[in-house]
């Protein structure tokens, strides 16, 4: 790769001019832009003085002048589908909508699945109220990077009392090198609602992702959301995820992390409404020098809400993950009940996985545990397996398939789960298999 000059302020500055001039859009988006470029120019890419990202390495952003990518043809193939189950399925393209590649079935009522850009022209009442309006956003330098560039995404709006019962699909595919794209995803679920919603990252070269995802949830709403995150080797991952919950709302929410050379997603969740529930479950699967991180923040702002978080990793070759999480108790959250477990397996001496987990309470009456655990495979476990009969391979295969797997089987949607288990197979089995005969 041929170094070029770093960027800062006055290149990301240009950019922002061009990019601006070709815009045609509503004056209130335009002026959010705006806002969130000059909080962008502020506060500048994320440093390790920084106490937040003092364990993920950004530097290598600054040696590359990421482009604004252009129109290229995708094959339907090379897109990631969910077998035979009906969806609805919203195609993007280097952040760009890609009709020729989508597929949308009758929906109920008012309900809206669409291109952002689309439908900011036709329903713009809908989305600016919405559009950057949760907590942590305003706060955080990629995600105003996000806000101000986006060239399009996914707009999701059920009404008040609508149950979508087929899935919907959002595949955002990125090709070719030096591109930053920032695809954004706004959902909105009125009161008594309920959807699955199946997020899925991927591309070919070496390209930076920076997506955001805003969930607001109504009172009694219902969210299966699983996020599939598997770029290119050679690319960078930096999402965000703002979730906001009403009263006696449900949101359980997959997070599967596989692909990239840095990947890191921040997720803020506020239970803003008594009785709210969220559920939060990770996966890393993660090799050679790969560097992963999950920096979590779950807030309970109101009584009686209850959240578990259950994120696991496997490790090999020089790979490393973090995990940052809090659970923040504010003072009024009485008979809170919150859960958060960290379990890393490591396949080489060489990989590591360092753990934060954190509790911040101010209540007096809840009920809250954490942990973390780091280890390799149980030898007693191994030797049990092969005294009968078992190959070694084999059963270190079956270990971790048994360790993984626990995630996995979290999953509702069947066809994902089936779909996500023999990847798992590919990436673990045939990995451990390999190592063995050398």
């Amino acid at each position: 790769m041929t170094a070029v000059a770093p960027i800062f302020s006055d290149p990301y500055r240009q950019r922002f001019a061009e990019f601006m001039a070709r815009r045609r859009e509503p004056d209130a988006i335009a002026k959010l832009r705006r806002t969130a470029f000059d909080r962008f120019d502020k506060l500048g890419l994320p440093t390790r003085q920084q106490e937040a990202w003092r364990l993920t390495d950004l530097s290598a952003l600054q040696t590359v002048a990421w482009q604004r990518p252009g129109d290229t043809p995708v094959e339907t193939g090379t897109l990631p589908t969910l077998d035979k189950t009906p969806t609805h399925r919203l195609a993007f393209v280097n952040g760009r909508f890609a009709p020729g590649l989508s597929r949308l079935r009758d929906l109920p009522g008012k309900t809206l699945v669409a291109s952002l850009g689309q439908a900011l022209l036709t329903h713009p009442e809908l989305i600016e109220p919405h559009l950057d309006r949760l907590p942590g956003l305003q706060q955080h330098a990629i995600a105003a990077l996000n806000t101000a560039f986006w060239e399009d995404g996914a707009f999701i709006h059920l009404p008040r009392g609508t149950v979508l019962e087929t899935p919907i699909h959002l595949v955002f595919h990125t090709t070719g090198d030096y591109l930053a794209v920032h695809p954004r995803l706004l959902l909105t679920l009125d009161a008594d609602t309920q959807a699955t919603v199946v997020v899925e990252y991927g591309g070919q070269g070496r390209y930076l992702n920076g997506p955001v995802a805003e969930l607001a949830l109504g009172d009694g709403a219902v969210l299966d959301y699983h996020q599939i995150q598997e770029e290119a080797p050679g690319a960078f991952h930096l999402g965000g995820i703002r979730l906001r919950q009403g009263r006696a709302s449900q949101a359980r929410l997959h997070l599967i992390s596989i692909g990239g050379q840095l990947a890191r997603t921040d997720l803020e969740a506020l239970l803003d409404g008594e009785g709210a529930n969220c559920h939060l479950n990770g996966l890393t699967l993660a090799r050679d020098q790969q560097f992963s991180d999950f920096h979590i923040r779950v807030e309970h702002a109101q009584p009686h809400g209850t959240s578990e978080q259950l994120f696991k990793s496997v490790l090999d070759g020089k790979a490393r993950t973090v995990f940052d999480a809090m659970i923040h108790v504010r003072q009024h959250a009485q008979k809170t009940d919150a859960r958060q477990v960290n379990r890393n397996l490591l396949l080489s001496r060489q990989a590591q996985a360092q753990a934060n987990p954190r509790l911040e309470i101010l209540a007096d009456d809840v009920k809250c545990g954490h942990g973390s655990s780091t280890g390799f495979l149980d030898p007693d476990a191994e030797f049990y397996l092969r005294a009968r009969g078992i190959p070694v391979a084999q059963a270190r295969a079956l270990l971790v398939h048994a360790f993984a797997n626990d995630s996995l089987n979290r999953i509702g949607l069947t066809s994902l789960r089936e779909r996500l288990a023999r990847l798992l197979a590919g990436r673990l089995a045939l990995d451990i298999v390999e190592e063995q005969a050398l």
